[in-house]
């Protein structure tokens, strides 16, 4: 597994669970919002085992771990990295995944206790919001399902990027989370500039408005609620 770097401890990751950040090279998605780019390439990070990496991750003062990246789940050696954190008994286990790699995912279940999954787009929408070829969706869609059918805790979420997306995007989301049975709180991040994101994508995006999505939350389906954060 590509390893790009690990924080000993957020307090914003995991709501109301202090964890321990891991961060992995590499993704298989090239999102032009993206606020971790240089983690896109399949060359980012150093190459390590998963003993490595758990044993630079343990030792903080937190009460688990989230992985994110890059895209995790496009390593195959991570079920045994969440298999040795999960080791050191009773703590929180997060993942976060755009869900391209639902083989991965699956075999990584049971042993997490949460996943903040970025739904990108509508699903027609995928090639253009994720600049790759092929039906990624049909992948996103059964990685939810797995999800779903899981004791795991399924958090959707989409970022809003002006300029790329509009709220149809986000109706077609929600759509998509009705259609599957899907109850509870889905996450717009409204879009802001950062240093993580490249600097010629940066120039072509702006930051959304809020009365854009107004609408949106008169079209809420019953069992759905929508929060709005700025990522």
């Amino acid at each position: 597994m590509r390893l790009a770097s690990v924080i000993d401890i957020s307090l914003v990751d995991v709501p109301g669970i202090p964890v321990t950040v891991i961060f992995t090279g590499g993704c298989n998605f090239d999102c032009p919002y993206c606020q971790n780019a240089e983690l896109i390439s399949s060359e980012s990070g150093t190459e390590v085992t998963v003993e490595e990496i758990a044993e630079k991750a343990r030792g903080h003062l937190t009460d688990g771990y989230c992985i994110t990246g890059g895209e995790p789940t496009i390593h195959k050696d991570l079920p045994d990295l969440l298999r040795l954190l999960r080791a050191d008994g009773h703590c929180h286990i997060n993942l976060n995944t755009q869900g391209s790699v639902p083989s991965i995912l699956e075999k990584c279940l049971p042993y997490l206790d949460s996943v903040w999954f970025d739904i990108k787009t509508k699903p027609d929408r995928y090639p253009v919001i994720t600049r790759t070829s092929g039906n990624q969706w049909a992948s996103v869609l059964k990685s939810v399902k797995l999800i779903m059918a899981s004791d795991v805790s399924f958090w959707p979420r989409t970022t809003y990027a002006g300029d790329l997306m509009s709220s149809d995007e986000i109706l077609g989301v929600i759509r998509v989370l009705k259609e599957i049975g899907f109850r509870g709180e889905y996450v717009v991040q409204n879009y802001v500039h950062s240093s993580g994101v490249r600097e010629n994508e940066a120039a072509k995006l702006s930051i959304p408005n809020r009365e854009d999505l107004d609408a949106v939350f008169d079209l809420l389906p019953d069992g759905i609620s929508m929060r709005l954060e700025w990522r």
